[in-house]
């Protein structure tokens, strides 16, 4: 980490260059600064300040990806890495329920391009869905 004394001439470089005059010079005498010791540092300030944006922004998505992974876990879902087929055999709790049938599920079809399903049952009906109207 940088001395105090590094930070002063980037705080009074930022001063001057905003036309803070009066509080540059105040600012220089409580520092004890030189009158050419801002100079040095041209830029810096802003620069960090960018810096700590960009890096506020990555710890935001790391934050959001996080909770992901955390919601993934408490819901019993393995990562979309590790899935295997095996694996594909649903757990409680269900996400949703397709009522309308009087007998047990045997089958459900999914339409490869579009949000359409089928489910069939043992009481010989078969439903057809249009997934994106399901809540």
């Amino acid at each position: 980490m940088k001395s105090p004394f590094y930070r002063n001439r980037a705080v009074a470089d930022y001063l001057q260059n905003c036309g803070y005059l009066e509080s540059l010079q105040i600012f220089k005498q409580e520092a004890s600064l030189s009158e050419n010791d801002h100079k040095t540092m041209s830029g810096m300030l802003e620069k960090k300040w960018t810096s700590v944006l960009r890096l506020q922004k990555k710890v935001n998505d790391l934050e959001a990806k996080l909770a992901e992974a955390e919601k993934e876990i408490n819901h019993g879902a393995p990562s979309r890495e590790k899935r295997q087929p095996a694996e594909w055999i649903p757990r409680p709790p269900e996400r949703y329920a397709l009522t309308g049938h009087r007998a047990p599920i045997t089958r459900v079809v999914f339409h490869p391009v579009w949000s359409v399903m089928a489910s069939c049952s043992e009481d010989s009906t078969i439903k057809v869905r249009f997934i994106a109207n399901e809540e």
